[in-house]
Parts: C-alpha cells; sequence; structure tokens
C-alpha cells in the first residue's frame, strides 16, 4: 500500500473545477449515479493515504475508505466529461483518469499521461481542462500551460508566459484560479515579489489576466483598484460566470486598505464594471469572504470568516459561518443548520446540482468528523447528511454517472 505522510500544515487539496462556457454550470449526469470523492484514511504515525471512494447518496449513512474504493498516490483531482482526473504533484507525474463501471464501482480507463504539475486547473466546454505549472521564484519567472483533452485523454496543446511580464510591476503574477468565460480564459492573480523575505507591494489592486483559448496566449490583464486579490495559491475559486454571461469576482482583501467584495465585468467586456460594487463588509458588519461558488439565479454559497477569524493566506486556518449572497440584490443570507466551522485547506469541497438550488458542502466538524452538509440555497438552510468514518481528510466531491 502506498503511504503519504501528512506533515503539519501539509495536507491535500482541492477539488474539482466546474465546467464554464456562458454560465459554469455543473452537467446533470445520464442514468444511474453515484457521488465520488477523495478521502484520506486515518494510519499511524502520521501516516495516511488518499482513496477515491464513492456514496449512492449523501442526504444519509457513513462512508469510509475501509475495503473500499481505490488507492491512490495523486494530489489533485478533477471532474470533467463525466470522469475524475488524478494528477500528481511534483515535477512531472502522471494523469490517470478514472470512471464509474457498470456495476458503479470505481475504476481507472485509458492511459496515464505524464504532465508538468498543475499549480492552476480548470474545465473547459465539456470535453478539457486546462492546467498550468506556476513558478513563484524570481530567477525562473516562467508558467508552462497545458491542455488536456478529456475525451481522447492526451495531452492537446502547450505554452508559457513570462510572470513578469503578466503582472508588469517588477513582481510576479501568482495565479490562483482559470475559469472559461465565453472563448476565452480568466486567471485571477496575486502579485509576489518571487524573493525571500520580501512582501508584495499591492495589495490592494485586483487582477484577471486574460488568455486566448485553445492556444492558452496571454493577451491582457484586467486591473482594479476598489479591493483586493482574487484567491490563493491552489485555491480555484474566485471567478465565476452567472446566467446572464457577467462575471463575478471576489475578494477577502485581507491585508488590503480596501474592504472585502464582490465586483462585476458585464458580459463581452474586459474591464470592470465602475457602477456595480457589492461591499460585503458593509453588509455583514465588518466581516470578509472566504470563499465561494456559483450556485444558480444570481446566488451564490460563500463562506465568510467570523470576527476575528480571519486566515493570514487563505491556504488553511481560520472559522467561517455560510451564508447566500444574492448579487443582484446585494443581499446576504446566512444559512441556518450548518454550523460554524475551520477552513478547509486550499478550497471548499463543493458539489452543485443542477436543479438550481442544491449545494452539498463538505465540512470537519469541531468533533472532528467530516460530514456532508446539503444546503437549499432558496431557503438558506442546510441539513446535515453523510458521514465519513475513520477519516482524516476529504478533498474533493463530485457525482458521476455510469450505465
Amino acid at each position: 500500500m502506498k503511504k503519504v505522510l501528512l506533515l503539519p500544515g501539509m495536507l491535500c487539496l482541492l477539488a474539482l473545477a466546474s465546467c464554464d462556457k456562458k454560465e459554469k454550470e455543473t452537467p446533470e449526469p445520464a442514468g444511474k449515479s453515484r457521488y465520488v470523492f477523495v478521502a484520506y484514511s486515518v494510519g499511524s504515525s502520521g501516516e495516511s493515504a488518499p482513496y477515491i471512494i464513492a456514496a449512492d447518496s449523501v442526504t444519509g449513512g457513513t462512508l469510509t475508505t475501509t475495503g473500499e474504493g481505490v488507492e491512490t498516490d495523486a494530489y489533485s483531482f478533477l471532474a470533467q466529461n463525466n470522469t475524475l482526473f488524478a494528477m500528481v504533484y511534483g515535477g512531472q507525474g502522471p494523469i490517470t483518469p478514472y470512471k464509474l463501471d457498470s456495476k458503479g464501482k470505481i475504476a481507472q480507463v485509458g492511459n496515464t499521461v505524464n504532465a508538468v504539475t498543475a499549480g492552476i486547473y480548470g474545465a473547459v466546454n465539456q470535453d478539457a481542462f486546462v492546467g498550468a505549472q506556476v513558478s513563484r521564484v524570481k530567477s525562473d519567472p516562467t508558467a508552462t500551460f497545458f491542455r488536456f483533452d478529456a475525451q481522447k485523454y492526451i495531452l492537446a496543446g502547450t505554452s508559457t508566459v513570462n510572470l513578469l511580464q503578466v503582472a508588469g510591476n517588477g513582481e510576479m503574477a501568482t495565479f490562483s484560479g482559470v475559469t472559461q468565460v465565453e472563448n476565452q480564459l480568466f486567471l485571477p492573480f496575486y502579485c509576489t515579489p518571487g524573493e525571500s523575505g520580501k512582501t508584495t507591494q499591492f495589495p490592494d489592486s485586483t487582477y484577471i489576466a486574460v488568455f486566448s483559448y485553445p492556444e492558452m496566449q496571454f493577451k491582457k490583464v484586467i486591473r482594479d483598484g476598489r479591493t483586493g486579490t482574487i484567491g490563493n495559491w491552489f485555491g480555484m475559486q474566485g471567478v465565476a460566470t452567472v446566467e446572464s454571461g457577467d462575471v463575478y469576482a471576489w475578494s477577502t482583501a485581507n491585508g488590503s486598505k480596501n474592504p472585502s467584495a464582490i465586483v462585476r465585468i458585464k458580459k463581452g467586456q474586459e474591464v470592470f464594471d465602475q457602477s456595480y460594487f457589492f461591499n460585503v463588509e458593509e453588509k455583514t458588519g465588518g466581516l470578509k469572504l472566504s470563499r465561494g461558488e456559483h450556485v444558480a439565479n444570481g446566488k451564490f454559497l460563500f463562506s465568510i470568516y467570523t470576527a476575528g477569524n480571519v486566515s493570514a493566506n487563505g491556504i488553511s486556518g481560520g472559522r467561517v459561518r455560510l451564508a447566500i449572497a444574492d448579487v443582484n440584490a446585494q443581499t446576504i443570507t446566512w444559512v441556518d443548520g450548518v454550523p460554524e466551522h475551520a477552513t478547509l485547506p486550499y478550497k471548499n469541497k463543493t458539489y452543485r446540482e443542477s436543479d438550481g438550488k442544491t449545494i452539498h458542502y463538505v465540512l470537519k466538524e469541531d468533533s472532528g468528523r467530516f460530514a456532508v452538509y446539503t444546503i437549499d440555497v432558496t431557503t438558506a438552510k442546510g441539513k446535515r447528511g453523510l458521514q465519513f468514518d475513520n477519516v482524516s481528510d476529504v478533498t474533493t466531491i463530485t457525482k458521476l454517472s455510469y450505465e
């Protein structure tokens, strides 16, 4: 059995990026389906191993890695084209596709393909995803992009970009995610000096780099100065497209003179809409956004830091409550039935149904147990469902179909 030693402060990341064409809509799996998770077993002496496991429902019951699922040595996971792609972290490593077989069991399909470590990744259309290896060292300021064909299981293209040139201010761009917007890619980033012991001089700006697709060539930077930077390292969140085609972005604005807020780019535009500014701190009495996920009809599920519990870097730490934000009405409604909890590493673990109102959210309760909470965004009510036994972390939730 492969083992992974979990050192303090080093936990598995993330998660699934939902596909985005006009609106980032999660297609409803056809036929029979199961919920699929990546969970870490509880081992001795700090050792643990990741497993891909599945459940028929998330409304109740228990799930464990013991005697279940498939063990993997991958670090990152992304769902696309009814397939879960597992990616190894560190240098070059394999991308391994998994599906549900005719009996609903996890099974590897196709061949593994070596690619650079993906510091960011996101689904494009229904048939591909884009990943990029992102340097954080000024002496080597190159990011390498790849496009993966999720139907043929092959690398379909590569490109590079100079991160100093993207930032254009003497610091490096550090991308925090990749989102498809119509026929382009929007990559939010924050600036970093790329040198040990130095901190950025630009915490008060919001940046999105625009890339062409499928060429993955850098085009321009969209900037705003009313809130802070978008996302965090390995966050894969912070930008989303809604039904109208408008793009919304949000910032914790920690360490910034500006408030935590949601901003907008109108459909077809490549500039922030100066007529729109959703000041979240003003609406919540000084609280800051943590992470978010678009659900439907202008409604977002956000985790919001409680007073005095903001994470320093957004990667881990801090405590949050859940809330529904209506970006049209600019309102915040707290979710009932879901307890305050510590943030999980890197990004929220969510799966959104296609009914326009339901989203499933994985959290670690203060007892140490992981559970899935199902939230109705129309009523802002959540309910505890599936629980995990003998699990030290849950890093992915998605839904796959089978016949």
